[in-house]
């Protein structure tokens, strides 16, 4: 995340640690992006090269760094060239962006705005606020950056929102303070598996395919009315769809740059 006097990302300099530790999200450097955990792993992230700083750091807490890499922000992740997104008289703004509307911190996570998938999914909202809305209480299924729960709690609604991984959760509770809407969300640290059943006019999953198979199969994931998935290609679908749950009906689809975006209702 952007602090102190960083005001946009240029460079970013990664740090690879063989496993994880809750020191290396408390990291008290200026430069200091953030650290993002994976099976086991973790990855550091700052503004210049801090070779000395990781060095003591991993003899100190009994780590090693496996690997280190720089790599320019517009080609990080899936591209970080990112600019304003306008869905009807909404706009959403990167923090370094001026003028009116949601600002927002893309870090260096998945969902910064960019990707088809996300685009998708902010464009679905927005719609469906429109013909299905006003939705009361929305869940956000992997919130990664947290535009999704951005805009749905602009839009009015109480946002329920998940990631399994903690420098997400940060993020999407760093978006929603700038634009004070912190109030209007419940944001947490967990397996999203782990946290059905719950009550919401609308669901939000963007993601991958593994993991909406595993909710689809879990009965309980299934007492809401109104679901919206992608993260999937459409060489997916056909699995998908064999795993959707029996009342369940795709009311509406879309595809983008190779990625599919469904609207679906429950019969509840």
């Amino acid at each position: 995340m952007l602090r102190g006097s960083h005001k946009k990302y240029h460079q970013l300099y990664l740090y690879s640690f063989d496993r994880k530790h809750p020191a290396l999200h408390e990291i008290d450097d200026e430069d200091f992006i953030g650290c993002w955990e994976e099976d086991g792993l973790a990855i550091v992230f700052f503004h210049k090269p801090k070779d000395a700083l990781l060095e003591r750091l991993a003899k100190d807490l009994g780590l090693t760094i496996e690997d280190k890499a720089r790599v320019s922000y517009d080609e990080w992740g899936e591209g970080r060239k990112i600019g304003p997104l306008k869905l009807g008289d909404i706009i959403l703004r990167p923090l370094w962006d001026e003028g009116p509307g949601l600002k927002f911190d893309p870090g260096v996570v998945f969902g910064s705005g960019n990707h088809p998938t996300t685009k998708l999914c902010l464009s679905w909202i927005y719609k469906l606020w429109q013909q299905y809305g006003p939705f009361k209480k929305v869940a956000d299924l992997g919130c990664g950056a947290g535009l999704l729960s951005l805009l749905s709690a602009s839009l009015g609604a109480q946002v329920f929102a998940a990631d399994f991984n903690p420098l997400c959760v940060a993020l999407t509770r760093k978006n929603l303070a700038l634009n004070q809407l912190e109030k209007q969300a419940t944001v947490v640290c967990e397996d999203v598996k782990k946290l059905v059943p719950f009550e919401a006019d609308l669901v939000i999953g963007n993601l991958f395919k593994g993991l909406l198979l595993d909710l689809f199969g879990l009965p309980s994931f299934w007492n809401n009315r109104y679901y919206l998935f992608s993260g999937f290609s459409p060489a997916m679908e056909e699995e998908l769809k064999r795993a959707l749950w029996p009342k369940a009906r795709i009311k509406g689809r879309e595809e983008q740059d190779g990625w599919v975006i469904w609207f679906v209702e429950n019969e509840v």
